[in-house]
């Protein structure tokens, strides 16, 4: 990393990357499958985009392997490192030989239940910095339904499921959706983080006096959550329980 390299500059020379090679939001979007807007808003900052979502557009718009290896490793060291554990208090020194008063034998009872309370709170310390932080998650529950006319609101033929990436259509590009999460309404996922993707709506905008359906969303909300195989994939948050849309305080993904 660069002495003084910062989130923010790390938007802007990714913007940059993107503009020496003449590509525009949009077309970094059909060359990468990720939505205009996210990848937008990763070039603003001013915390650190998804890197994934970084090293795909790069790859995307040809840039060299090495190179798109390079941000990953920038986009980590930003991350900052691993506190470590401090390092392990020194024994008191032994008592000396020979006679000692009273007063002697108080001082090193005293020396020694300091150095018995200091091993103690180091190694409490200890404990705390090497233990991993507590990861904030909600259990979030699926409505698997289309908004459909002035009023209805009915299951969906083809099932919810996790994506790769934050798109619509994800189901129709190699490799995007990921394999046993289909779901129908109902379905739970534990969710762990939030992001802006791809605006997606549950509607049937083809259906007469949809514009009236208190039932139809759209959003450019979405959440991450774990597949079965321990990856975190997407699902937008029109494809939730009311109850569970708006984010729910979660960390950005």
């Amino acid at each position: 990393m660069t002495p003084g390299d910062t989130p923010a500059q790390f938007c802007a020379d990714f913007l940059a990357a993107m503009q020496r090679r003449g590509v525009s939001f949009r077309r970094a979007e059909g060359l990468s499958g990720w939505g205009k807007s996210t990848i937008a808003a990763a070039t603003r900052g001013p915390g650190l985009p998804n890197v994934d979502l970084v090293t795909d557009v790069l790859a995307a718009i040809g840039v060299e392997a090495a190179d798109v290896e390079g941000w990953g490793a920038r986009h980590e060291a930003l991350r900052g490192p691993a506190p470590s554990a401090p390092p392990e208090p020194g024994h008191a020194p032994g008592p000396p030989a020979g006679r000692r008063t009273t007063r002697r034998r108080v001082e090193i009872a005293v020396v020694a239940a300091l150095a018995v309370l200091v091993v103690g709170l180091a190694t409490a310390l200890v404990v705390v910095l090497t233990s991993p932080p507590a990861v904030e998650t909600r259990t979030v529950v699926v409505q698997n339904k289309v908004a459909i006319g002035e009023g209805q609101l009915v299951e969906d033929r083809t099932p919810s499921y996790l994506g790769a990436r934050p798109v619509a259509r994800c189901a129709t590009m190699p490799g995007c959706k990921i394999p046993g999460t289909d779901v129908g309404t109902g379905a739970t996922f534990v969710a762990v983080c939030q992001l802006t993707g791809e605006s997606i709506t549950n509607a049937d905008l083809t259906s007469t006096s949809i514009g009236q359906n208190p039932n139809a969303a759209v959003s450019e909300l979405w959440l991450g959550a774990r597949a079965p195989d321990g990856r975190v994939g997407y699902i937008s948050e029109v494809s939730l329980a009311p109850a569970y849309r708006g984010g729910l305080g979660l960390p950005p993904c």
